[in-house]
């Protein structure tokens, strides 16, 4: 989007306002395209600039689908006012033919079906017309890039002013009467000046309707009613409603416009005014207005890529949606297959479930009937009871007799017991250790050297490299193996590696070389094992000492 503040590219402004509204001039606007004259270039692929210029009275439409155009122009139609932006008018059923083409909701009543064809090249203005509705500039340009505007139809552009009450769009243009400080008070100008307009514009209009050369400088004076004060208007780039605080579109201010003469004096200041102490005007004469849309041929260049990189990415951006929709379906058809295989498979378990309860119904009567021939059984067994509880007391007393023949063997069998328990507990660690070993196992690769062991032995000694290692503190990275590679001599490694496991050295198990033990040393220092560096000194003094 072109800002509206490159006002050094700016055109000379057409004098004529119709309704209260800037219109571009004709002669403006013979060389370019509407879609330029509207502050956007229709979109076409590169080099396309010079073929398009041709046509100032329509422009290139692009076909985007309904979908894309409503999710880009859904937020745009809803802008806020913002003091400065730029609003465009538009007849209010083309534009209510459009929400019904793209699918956006209308607050009009007699607009609720979806149209089924584009709306057509934009209309702003029509005799039988009885409604206007106005879009932001950035949605206006969109839709020129996309429809094009109608034959015999121009861009009406109106700028939003805060007022007191609030920022609103001006639609009526306040009358300026233009004079010179100098002059009789017949002679002056009524001009029609937009109250965003900046000081520096209405300065340049006013030289040039009083013919003042550009070697001549000047400043402006102005009050905002007849009988306000006049007042300073020497900083160019302001506003002329901000300075004069102007709340009205009836408002007729008066401006002077002071000039410099040869001599360096300045001719004619208003009556009663008093020059301020920096009498010094700040910055440039603007020679366009406001409302005169420039586009330059790089202007034009960057709008076609701009806009030619909107169109790619809007067509990926429908084109992935798609393919969304596409893979939605997809998942829906699959879910519906689960859902319908689970309906069998519950169907199929309910027709199971129909005949458990069948088999259960049978069940429940041939246990009926077991019942009924267990209570004819209770009745054969109470007799029998009696007759056993005499064969049971004879028997007690035999029993006894045996019981306590069968204590004393038990009292022997029980020390036997307790010695075997022992032995099985001690044999039922050593497997719960080997347990542990088999379900840690460790694979260490020292100096090209494979060794197999477990976590359990290698981090015995708490204070070792080892322990310190396997810890869960620091992040191992093994080989594609699965070894943990050491990068010490594996030649003496066993002997650590049983050191661990026995805890401690056992008499015969090192070879009768001091170099070895030398060796060992070393690395029992490195693997940080305090004890067996301990050990191995001993050796190593006391080998020192009786050689």
């Amino acid at each position: 989007m072109l800002p509206s503040t490159l006002t050094t590219f700016h055109r000379q402004a057409h004098s004529e306002r119709r309704f209260g509204m800037s219109l571009p001039s004709s002669n403006s606007t013979s060389g370019l395209p509407v879609a330029a004259v509207a502050g956007v270039r229709a979109s076409s692929p590169p080099g396309a600039a010079a073929a398009n210029s041709a046509h100032p009275t329509s422009a290139t439409t692009v076909t985007f689908p309904p979908d894309s155009q409503k999710s880009v122009l859904e937020h745009l139609l809803d802008r806020p006012l913002v003091e400065g932006d730029f609003w465009y008018v538009i007849v209010a059923e083309w534009l209510e033919q459009l929400k019904k083409f793209v699918g956006i909701n209308s607050s009009r009543k007699y607009y609720n079906q979806r149209a089924l064809s584009p709306p057509g090249p934009i209309v702003t203005r029509r005799d039988y017309a009885h409604t206007v509705d106005v879009v932001h500039e950035d949605a206006w340009r969109l839709l020129v890039q996309w429809y094009g505007i109608a034959d015999g139809n121009k861009a009406m552009k109106l700028v939003v002013y805060k007022y007191a009450r609030g920022p609103e769009i001006e639609h009526n243009i306040n009358s300026f009467k233009v004079m010179l400080s100098s002059s009789p008070p017949e002679d002056f100008h009524i001009v029609r000046f937009s109250k965003m307009e900046k000081v520096g514009y209405i300065e340049f209009r006013a030289r040039q309707l009083y013919a003042i050369p550009k070697s001549q400088e000047s400043r402006l004076w102005a009050k905002a009613e007849a009988d306000a004060e006049w007042r300073p208007l020497f900083c160019r780039d302001k506003s002329i409603g901000v300075v004069l605080d102007m709340d009205s579109d009836f408002t007729r201010p008066v401006v002077a416009l002071e000039t410099l003469d040869s001599e360096g004096k300045w001719l004619g200041s208003p009556d009663s005014t008093e020059v301020p102490e920096d009498s010094k005007v700040h910055g440039y004469l603007i020679e366009n207005s406001m409302f005169d849309d420039v586009t330059t041929p790089w202007e034009l260049d960057i709008h076609e890529q701009i806009d030619y990189i909107g169109k790619t990415f809007l067509e990926k951006l429908h084109g992935n949606f798609n393919i969304f929709v596409q893979r939605a379906k997809d998942y829906i058809e699959a879910r519906e297959a689960q859902l319908r295989e689970r309906e069998r498979q519950v169907c199929s378990r309910e027709s199971v479930t129909e005949r458990l309860a069948t088999r259960l119904e049978l069940k429940e009567l041939r246990l009926n009937e077991e019942v009924a021939r267990c209570e004819d059984k209770i009745k054969e067994y109470e007799s029998r009871r009696l007759e056993l509880e005499s064969q049971f007391q004879e028997r007690q007393l035999e029993a006894e007799n045996k019981l306590a023949e069968l204590e004393s063997d038990l009292q022997l069998r029980q020390e036997e017991f307790e010695v075997e328990k022992m032995r099985f507990q001690e044999e039922l660690k050593r497997m719960s250790d080997l347990c542990k070993v088999q379900e840690n196992r460790i694979k260490l690769d020292i100096g090209g050297n494979l060794f197999t062991t477990s976590l359990l032995t290698l981090t015995k000694d708490p204070n070792s490299m080892f322990a310190a290692m396997f810890s869960g503190r620091h992040d191992l990275k093994t080989e594609p193996d699965g070894s943990f590679f050491i990068d010490r001599d594996g030649t003496h490694f066993r002997y650590v590696l049983n050191y661990l496991r026995d805890g401690c050295i056992r008499e015969g198990t090192l070879p009768p070389s001091d170099t070895t033990w030398r060796e060992l040393l070393t690395e029992a220092e490195f693997y940080q094992l305090d004890e067996l560096a301990s050990f191995l000194k001993e050796l190593i003094s006391k080998k020192d000492s009786e050689g």
